[in-house]
């Protein structure tokens, strides 16, 4: 297993990962050419057998990160890296570009150079205790939360909507998946650091436009924005699952819920659309709204702003 550290792929893999430099990584974009720098000297060089050549930052951190160049999606790659033994319990691979990105009902996510595409290998779900059971259905809302409450400390104030994307200012600025395969969770985080999606590009019945990440502190870089991000996140976990019951955990993420109280569209399946206002989050991680008939709970569909 990789020590903690930042890493770049350099062979990559065969199928998934294309081979890099930090020649041809700076070349990219100017954001991760002053990344390479920063992170710089690289100097030495880890081989792992069955794997390929892994060349070490000389950046000192408390995390295990991967770097790679072209992949086809982050997910698939960081699951190659479990499978080996190379990373652990919040190791993590950020991609400069994704072949292949997709989000929620694996809907092409597009992956430019200079945005953000990375993935996380999460702990287990607690097998005792109070949130036995709980993580299973609040997971995603829980990462969101992460994610949400991390991109405060860079100075960007952003919203969760249910059950999978961040918005700013009501327009998207990031998506979250999580995928689960052979008993390990798997985060994928998508954000929109230099470039968004023209409407134009969206799928046909997007709910809200896509935008760039605003923030007031500045040009974070983007590999130091996800180092932060994790770090950060991996604190707020233990903090979640040690000192918060599900309800209260509930209750905290409603103060960062999209739209609550306030009227909203509601598309589900191919029923007839509906309005509805956001009263909250159900214990099992579903919308809980108020419309003409009474109060309900989604656990499906989708929902846009009036």
């Amino acid at each position: 297993m990789l020590p903690p550290g930042i890493y770049l792929w350099e062979s990559g893999d065969q199928s998934l990962v294309s081979p890099s430099t930090t020649e041809s990584i700076s070349l990219t974009s100017p954001l991760w050419k002053r990344e390479i720098e920063r992170c710089g000297p690289w100097n030495d060089i880890v081989t792992v057998d069955g794997v390929g050549d892994f060349l070490q930052s000389s950046i000192v951190t408390d995390l295990t990160i991967v770097v790679c160049g072209k992949c086809s999606t982050t997910m698939e790659a960081i699951r190659a890296l479990e499978k080996n033994n190379i990373l652990g319990e919040w190791g993590t691979l950020i991609a400069v570009e994704q072949s292949h990105g997709r989000g929620q009902l694996r809907r092409h996510w597009i992956s430019p150079p200079g945005n953000l595409h990375a993935s996380a290998l999460l702990p287990a779900t607690p097998k005792e205790g109070i949130w036995r059971g709980a993580m299973n259905d609040l997971l995603p809302l829980v990462c969101g939360y992460l994610l949400s409450d991390g991109l405060a400390l860079a100075g960007a104030q952003t919203q969760i909507k249910w059950p999978n994307d961040l918005l700013q200012n009501n327009r998207k600025i990031g998506g979250i998946l999580i995928e689960e395969q052979g008993g390990v969770d798997i985060l994928g985080f998508g954000l929109n650091f230099v470039q968004s999606p023209p409407d134009a590009l969206m799928r046909e019945n997007h709910s809200v436009s896509a935008a760039v990440l605003q923030t007031e502190f500045g040009s974070l870089g983007v590999l130091e924005l996800w180092e932060t991000l994790v770090n950060h996140s991996k604190r707020v976990y233990d903090f979640v699952l040690g000192e918060l019951t599900p309800s209260q955990f509930r209750s905290a993420l409603t103060n960062r819920l999209a739209w609550l109280g306030k009227q909203i569209l509601v598309q589900e399946g191919d029923k007839e659309a509906y309005f509805a206002k956001v009263v909250g989050i159900s214990s099992r991680g579903g919308l809980k709204v108020c419309h003409a008939e009474g109060e309900g709970v989604l656990f499906s569909g989708s929902i846009a702003p009036l």
